[in-house]
């Protein structure tokens, strides 16, 4: 199970007392909402908590219907309840619609649920090649601040002097770089096996 829900639900039903939540904005659309209901999950990779909602709108006609199910068809939104101008990035988990007519005409009411989850502030959990590279991006600082402080000793202590760290630097690349590259390379395959 990838969230587990903890009912600190805030269904706006806080205690017995209902409270009425009218509008959101979603995508910069204005919907007025009823049956509003709000879950707080835990994201198990994060461990952060996070908002689950859940709210009915009613729309009329075929026009209307069109419109609003493709605009659902979305996998993201930026979600703003009005009554708290709460800002969420929020994900798209389902949306259905009912209706009471043998097919919809441009009088007929569409009732539509919808619910949305807000996304995770912390990153995502990285891939293998992801840490991969993290990994290597990191050793090569590393080993950059390892040279930097070995060059400032041998200067300090005047056991080198302008270009000499430099000069050595180039001829022992000419010499080993290719065996160093391919020693790397072949361990490398091996790690991989």
């Amino acid at each position: 199970m990838e969230n587990r829900e903890s009912f600190k639900a805030r269904r706006i039903n806080r205690d017995k007392e209902v409270i009425e939540l009218t509008q959101l904005i979603i995508n910069n659309v204005e919907f007025n909402v009823e049956n509003f209901e709000e879950k707080t999950i835990t994201h198990s990779p994060t461990g952060e908590q996070l908002k689950k909602i859940g709210f009915a709108f009613s729309v009329i006609g075929k026009k209307d219907y069109n419109l609003y199910d493709f605009f659902f068809e979305s996998p993201h939104f930026e979600l703003t309840i009005v009554d708290t101008n709460e800002k969420l990035k929020m994900k798209n988990i389902s949306h259905s619609t009912f209706y009471q007519a043998a097919e919809i005409s441009d009088d007929t009411k569409i009732v539509f649920r919808i619910k949305l989850q807000q996304e995770p502030a912390k990153e995502k959990e990285l891939t293998k090649d992801q840490k991969l590279m993290v990994n290597a991006v990191n050793e090569i600082v590393l080993s950059r601040v390892r040279f930097k402080a070995l060059e400032e000793i041998l200067e300090e202590k005047g056991l080198i002097k302008g270009d000499e760290l430099f000069d050595k630097i180039e001829k022992v690349t000419k010499r080993d770089f290719e065996t160093l590259k391919k020693e790397i390379l072949d361990g490398k395959e091996e790690m991989n096996m």
